[in-house]
């Protein structure tokens, strides 16, 4: 089909590598897009985590992962009080407590738990968000975030190509796990439509360097799929930024067209009819046949656990125990 005919520019989204199934597990770390693609692997029952929330620059990011991989806890020198709870400098918002010595005990266990996935060869999806970064003055040391502290307190700059590449260049020396990076299509505007290509543009150039170094590191063009395929507002989301459901939806169909062999994918369109299932509502009530419709979506799920043990489904036959007891 041409191009004319068409009405848009496809993007090549072919990756080289061995296929993700439901015995990976997955570690999604970066962007509030990585998070996005995080829920699509959630929903369809593959094991996964997120140990430090969303962090938009490339460096806290791989400061963490150094840290895991050679034991460095984090310490209370390194969280901020900001009014009655603690955080910490280098994760998001979701990390937070009244108490300095649970939330040191929480964000050090993630860290545990990284370093152990990693030893498993779990697979990493990172997504760089920006790479404008924040130091703190006090010691010239880059947040993940500034918590609201007043701006007088950093100072900011944006990345050199140098310094993201030297940075995953000493993890990836070290780990042979497969490494999918992609570069946030949220476009920071606050920055302004200039200085936000050229942030995006050093994360390219970054991310392009490290696939060439690399064979177990991979780009997956998430970015162009929105902003080259798409192309277009309706893909976006109310506030012209963040892309919309449809956009995610499609870009997740797009990178599971890459990464999942032919018996993982019709897994998925199993786990997706029982998701479908759980969520129908009887229009007459408990009659019998939603009575056996609901007892025969329960004996899916029990012939589906054996494909899927890395997952928990307690939570959906407990729901449905509850129908059925009624």
């Amino acid at each position: 089909m041409t191009t004319l005919n068409n009405f848009r520019t496809q993007v090549n989204t072919s990756i080289s590598i061995n296929k993700i199934s439901h015995a990976n597990h997955i570690v999604f770390m970066g962007s509030c897009f990585s998070d996005s693609m995080m829920k699509y692997f959630s929903n369809f029952c593959f094991s996964v985590s997120s140990p430090y929330g969303t962090i938009y620059n490339p460096i806290t990011l791989s400061q963490n992962i150094k840290r895991a991989m050679t034991e460095n806890m984090f310490s209370e020198s390194e969280l901020l009080q900001n009014e009655e709870f603690f955080l910490s400098w280098f994760h998001s918002g979701k990390y937070f407590n009244k108490s300095k010595d649970l939330l040191l005990n929480t964000i050090n266990q993630q860290q545990v738990k990284l370093a152990e996935l990693i030893k498993k060869n779990a697979k990493l999806f990172v997504t760089f968000g920006t790479s404008k970064v924040y130091e703190f003055l006090e010691n010239n040391q880059i947040v993940a975030n500034c918590h609201k502290q007043p701006n007088s307190k950093f100072k900011n700059r944006r990345l050199e190509i140098s310094e993201i590449v030297k940075s995953w260049r000493s993890i990836l020396n070290q780990i042979n796990n497969t490494v999918i990076f992609t570069i946030s299509p949220v476009r920071h505007l606050k920055d302004g439509f200039i200085d936000n290509n050229k942030s995006k543009a050093t994360l390219f150039l970054a991310i392009d360097q490290l696939c060439k170094e690399f064979d177990h590191v991979h780009y997956f063009p998430s970015f162009e799929i929105l902003i080259d395929e798409l192309r277009d507002y309706r893909f976006y989301a109310s506030d012209w930024i963040h892309p919309s459901n449809e956009a995610t939806d499609y870009i997740w169909n797009k990178l599971s067209e890459q990464i999942f062999s032919k018996d993982t994918s019709l897994l998925i369109k199993k786990i997706e009819k029982i998701r479908n299932d759980l969520s129908h509502q009887p229009k007459f009530g408990m009659t019998k046949a939603y009575i056996n419709f609901i007892s025969e979506t329960l004996e899916k799920i029990n012939n589906i656990k054996n494909q899927t043990k890395n997952y928990d489904w307690s939570n959906e036959i407990s729901q449905i125990n509850a129908i059925l007891n009624k």
